[in-house]
């Protein structure tokens, strides 16, 4: 049965002929619309697959927490390793030697990462988000969340498999953390002349393609992978 509601007149009427079950269907329509056109907009987020901690770490390896500063992540740097990685080494095993070098022959409290990326594209677990990384550099880490590629990309080549793992990383993190573009940097640029970190991939921040390539995968279309040389930046005048 319909509902009834009275008219001015106080006679009763269906009250989906009444102005105020007009004007609610009106409303109802356009937020459906408005869902529609945001489907058909909104940001494409992939679904990024992270080995945890607990599926690499040792019995030992537990962060050193009063070596750990919390802070706000509110930017995205990349790094590369900088060490010559020919995939002889199993990336949980690698994991679990960067820890060991970080808290043994470091100050630091833990793996300086919050991502590391093996030569294949997969993405592993290290610091947890809610602290700071740790450098070898003077930049002030709080707010950064630091991404590392494995290799020294100075030397040896960028892999495709790491670079669309980077990409969809960020695109994911950007998106969950609301850090827009210009916030997302090489670590020569948080630190600049004192390193050349991370290597080729500063090629890539710098001439637009991973901000292109992200805006790619946001749009839910294919992109290519483009392939450049490492150059050493210029010290500045």
């Amino acid at each position: 049965m319909m509902p009834r509601s009275l008219t001015e007149n106080g006679r009763t009427s269906n009250s989906t002929h009444s102005p105020r079950a007009f004007a609610g269907l009106a409303l109802i329509a356009i937020v459906l619309a408005c869902g529609m056109l945001v489907g058909c907009s909104g940001t494409h987020v992939p679904d990024v697959q992270i080995v945890a901690r607990a599926d690499w770490a040792g019995p030992d390896d537990n962060p050193v927490m009063e070596r750990l500063v919390e802070h706000e992540p509110d930017r995205l740097t990349v790094h590369h390793a900088g060490v010559m990685d020919d995939g002889s080494v199993a990336g949980d095993e690698k994991m679990r030697r960067l820890y060991k070098f970080s808290v043994k022959q470091r100050p630091w409290g833990d793996i300086p990462y919050h991502y590391v990326i093996d030569r294949v594209g997969c993405i592993r677990e290290g610091r947890e988000l809610k602290y700071a990384p740790d450098t070898n550099t003077t930049y002030d880490t709080r707010g950064h969340i630091c991404i590392c590629v494995n290799g020294d990309l100075t030397k040896q080549p960028l892999m495709e498999s790491q670079y669309r793992s980077l990409v969809d990383l960020l695109v994911k993190l950007a998106a969950d953390l609301d850090i827009p573009n210009d916030r997302i940097v090489g670590h020569q640029d948080a630190a600049p002349g004192e390193t050349t970190c991370p290597g080729v991939l500063e090629n890539y921040i710098k001439n637009g393609w991973l901000i292109e390539d992200m805006e790619s995968v946001r749009a839910g279309k294919p992109y290519e992978f483009r392939t450049t040389e490492y150059v050493k930046a210029k010290p500045a005048d």
